[in-house]
Order: structure tokens, then C-alpha cells, then sequence
């Protein structure tokens, strides 16, 4: 009996590991990488589109946008990841917001726009958001627990229309703009693209310590609305921020050279209504 046993323990083990699954070769990792990739641009493109459509985008003023988008691709200078690209939007809502999506779309609202007090304090604005997306705190949070194979791209899956994919990608848009504008992406998450930002703009010279006056400032006028809903307590927040300041020796920077560029191009605000 005792033989017998040892035989099927044998067999079996035999038979799990020849139904083992083999490595994937080089070129299997990148195409799934290249898969993954494509499902979160094309999830966060249908967020983008969403968000784009509840609040209205704004074209009024095309040298505002210009100077965000100028803004924007300083930070990226040193900070982007390569494989995706970024874009740069207004919203046309009076909401004091940012909101970034997966694969590179990122947004600040006009009623932000009329708060920020510097090109720095834009700056860190905007290099909190796209930490949110090299991070992946987004996509990482709303991607289904499954693999797209390398023979099946998820274009060409959701080009069947109406299939299991086309529901699944649904389902994570529509995950991602609750997380978006109801639930928030966590505390942790939170403190880290604070973190993150302040490197990425220190790396191009901007300075790092903008983001805390600009918190500063609007604790008081957004302790009740959706940010502080979806975000941290503004004081814990401000603490985590300053503490990691210091203790990564990132230094507050003088650009004043920077006002008349910031003047010239908000300026605009008041002669369009933003």
C-alpha cells in the first residue's frame, strides 16, 4: 500500500509539473507589456472623453491653454515615460480640481486656474498629476486580474463591438471616474504623487515648496467641496509634504524671472472670464 502511494504522489506530481505553465520568451514579455500599455491609454483616452464631456473643454482663451500645455511638457522634460504620449487640457467648470487619467491625459479646471499665483505653483499642480500616472495609481487600481495574450490585442478584441472585452474596459471607466470624483485614489497614493511631483519639477528648476503655499492657501475654501473629499485632510497632507521636503534636502527656488511670464499669460483670465 505503501508503494502504491508513493507511485501516485509520483504520477502526479509528474502530470502538475508538465501542466505547468512554460515562460514566456523575450518576445511574449513585450508584447504583453505593449498589450498592457495599449489597454491603459485606451482606458484613460474614454475617461478623458467622459470628463471632457461633463464639464466642457475649454478653447476660449488658446494662449491659457498654450501656457498650460508649455507648463506641462517642461515637467515631462525629465520625468515622462516613453512609451506614452501627454496631453494637456482646461475644463469649463468653476471647480477648484486636477484630474489626471491613465495613459498620459491630464486636466486642471479653470476655477484653479484663477488660484494659482505662480508658474511654480502651476507647475507642482501639474507634476502631481502626472505622477498619478507614471505611478499607474489609476490603472493599477482599476485593471481586471487578467492577461491580454499576445495574439489577441485588446484593439483588436474590442473591435468585435459588444464583446467581454468591450464590457471590461466599461467597467474600469467607469471604476476610474467614480475613484475620480467620489471615492479618491487613497491617502498613500495621495502623499506619493505630492513626493513624486516635487522631484520632477526640482529636476527642471522649478520650485518644489510652490505646492505647499498653493495648499496653504486654499484649505479654507476647499475643506468642503469635492477635494477634500477625495484627498487627504489638507493639514495632514501639507505635514506629509513639508516633512519629505526636508528630509530629501529639496530647496525652495527663487524665480522671479518667471512672473512676467506668468502675468503675460494669465493675465487672460480676467479678459476672458475665466
Amino acid at each position: 500500500m505503501t508503494y502504491l502511494r508513493i507511485w501516485i504522489f509520483n504520477i502526479s506530481v509528474f502530470a502538475l509539473l508538465n501542466c505547468s505553465t512554460p515562460p514566456l520568451t523575450e518576445e511574449e514579455h513585450k508584447e504583453r507589456l505593449r498589450a498592457q500599455i495599449e489597454e491603459e491609454v485606451h482606458v484613460g483616452k474614454m475617461m478623458a472623453e467622459r470628463l471632457a464631456g461633463h464639464f466642457g473643454a475649454f478653447f476660449k482663451n488658446p494662449r491659457l491653454v498654450r501656457y498650460v500645455n508649455l507648463v506641462g511638457q517642461t515637467i515631462l522634460r525629465h520625468s515622462a515615460r516613453p512609451e506614452i504620449t501627454y496631453y494637456f487640457a482646461i475644463l469649463d467648470t468653476e471647480e477648484i480640481n486636477a484630474f489626471a487619467t491613465p495613459g498620459g491625459y491630464v486636466f486642471v479646471t479653470r476655477g484653479l486656474l484663477t488660484k494659482i499665483r505662480s508658474e511654480d505653483e502651476l507647475a507642482g499642480v501639474l507634476a502631481h498629476e502626472i505622477a498619478h500616472i507614471n505611478e499607474k495609481h489609476m490603472y493599477s487600481q482599476i485593471k481586471k486580474d487578467r492577461e491580454v495574450s499576445s495574439s489577441e490585442t485588446l484593439v483588436r478584441m474590442m473591435s468585435r463591438g459588444g464583446s467581454q472585452m468591450g464590457e471590461a474596459v466599461a467597467t474600469m471607466v467607469n471604476k476610474g471616474l467614480d475613484i475620480l470624483v467620489e471615492d479618491g485614489l487613497g491617502k498613500e497614493k495621495e502623499f506619493e504623487a505630492d513626493w513624486a511631483g516635487s522631484v520632477y519639477v526640482s529636476a527642471v528648476g522649478y520650485d518644489p515648496w510652490a505646492l505647499k503655499s498653493y495648499l496653504e492657501r486654499i484649505k479654507t475654501q476647499l475643506s468642503t467641496v469635492k477635494v477634500a473629499k477625495t484627498h487627504p485632510p489638507f493639514e495632514e497632507r501639507i505635514a506629509a509634504f513639508e516633512k519629505f521636503l526636508k528630509q530629501n534636502g529639496l530647496k525652495a527656488v527663487d524665480n522671479r524671472h518667471l512672473l512676467h511670464r506668468f502675468s503675460l499669460n494669465m493675465s487672460q483670465r480676467e479678459r476672458t472670464s475665466l
